[in-house]
């Protein structure tokens, strides 16, 4: 009894210890959304993950989208491989989403309508802010058609989760 005790006001003081932005943002619902505008009838081929979810690998045609939601906590981050048909050899990781205020703030568009919408264009990868297109990342073209992992994504090697 007096362990279980000890733990929840431990447990409860970690969570004080929060700040209150932060508290605001925790174990709310967000939503991510890709979008394909790449011209000349081009299909994006998108794969979605987190550290205990894999989306299955989807295609979009011109104009379609892939969405997803999720309730954010502490350490919640998702990554995208994007590939650029027909051949798909144009690739790019992109960090859709981290649980860091000012990533939802000034990346996505806050809270408020709680959508992270990602746009696929010929240039590269654009994020939608405060009504505007930001560019956030280029097209590659890597030698081998594997997936690439972030840096900061974990690795099947210390992730018993994947």
């Amino acid at each position: 009894m007096g362990k279980s005790l000890l733990f929840l006001v431990l447990v409860l003081i970690s969570f004080d210890s929060i700040n209150s932005v932060t508290r605001s943002i925790l174990f709310r619902k967000y939503h991510i959304e890709i979008v394909n505008q790449l011209k000349f009838h081009k299909k994006l081929k998108v794969h979605c993950k987190s550290k205990s979810h894999d989306f299955p690998i989807t295609y979009l045609n011109i104009g379609e989208n892939f969405q997803f939601k999720f309730i954010i906590y502490p350490t919640t981050q998702y990554w995208c491989n994007l590939w650029q048909g027909p051949n798909y050899e144009h690739h790019v990781v992109v960090n859709v989403f981290h649980s860091d205020v000012y990533f939802i703030d000034h990346t996505c568009n806050g809270m408020h309508p709680n959508v992270c919408k990602w746009t696929a264009k010929e240039q590269g990868v654009y994020v939608h802010h405060t009504q505007e297109e930001h560019f956030m990342y280029g097209w590659s073209t890597p030698t081998n058609q594997r997936e690439i992992t972030p840096v900061c994504a974990p690795t099947p090697e210390f992730d018993s989760y994947i």
